[in-house]
């Protein structure tokens, strides 16, 4: 006998290599006790393969393989605490231009939950391993998954000029 968990559906688009901008509803966790539901960070970043989604008129339902996905975009109505909870632990947000495969720029703030008050975005980045991150920008929140990024540029600099430097090639 299946366990059945109450559900809310959730407005996302969903972005790959091979899909451009599929809407759809996801569904979240509800929590019975109603002290904390789940976010869309949250279920991006489960451990399962594969994101149920309800696309379409008739609302059926699709199986995305989370490690193709790119970005996942949540609806403009989508309120901030339903898509990643900052919580009270220590966090911080720092200016980022991502880069994806298909030439696509975003600029905004990365956002980080902080495990040192030293933590740069690069150290975040590669404990974060294969799991989506937070990009805030003028447009809305993005969940962008690491593989689909081939370059973010940060505002830290080197420390020092590097003009005049000979690279080794």
């Amino acid at each position: 006998m299946d366990h059945y968990i109450p559900k809310r559906r959730v407005p996302v688009t969903l972005w790959s290599g091979d899909l451009q901008g599929v809407s759809g509803w996801i569904f979240l966790d509800l929590d019975a006790a109603g002290v904390r539901h789940q976010t869309v960070l949250e279920k991006l970043n489960e451990s399962q393969p594969f994101l149920p989604a309800a696309v379409g008129e008739q609302g059926r339902i699709h199986l995305f393989n989370k490690s193709r996905l790119v970005r996942v975009s949540p609806g403009r109505q989508v309120i901030q605490s339903d898509v990643f909870t900052r919580g009270f632990q220590p966090w911080r947000e720092e200016e980022a231009e991502v880069v994806f495969a298909d030439g696509a720029v975003l600029g905004g703030r990365v956002w980080m939950p902080l495990q040192r008050e030293t933590q740069r975005l690069s150290d975040f980045l590669n404990q974060q391993g294969q799991g989506f991150f937070v990009l805030l920008t003028a447009a809305g929140t993005h969940l962008i998954h690491p593989a689909g990024v081939v370059e973010l540029r940060i505002s830290e600099s080197a420390g020092a000029p590097l003009a005049g430097i000979e690279q080794s090639g």
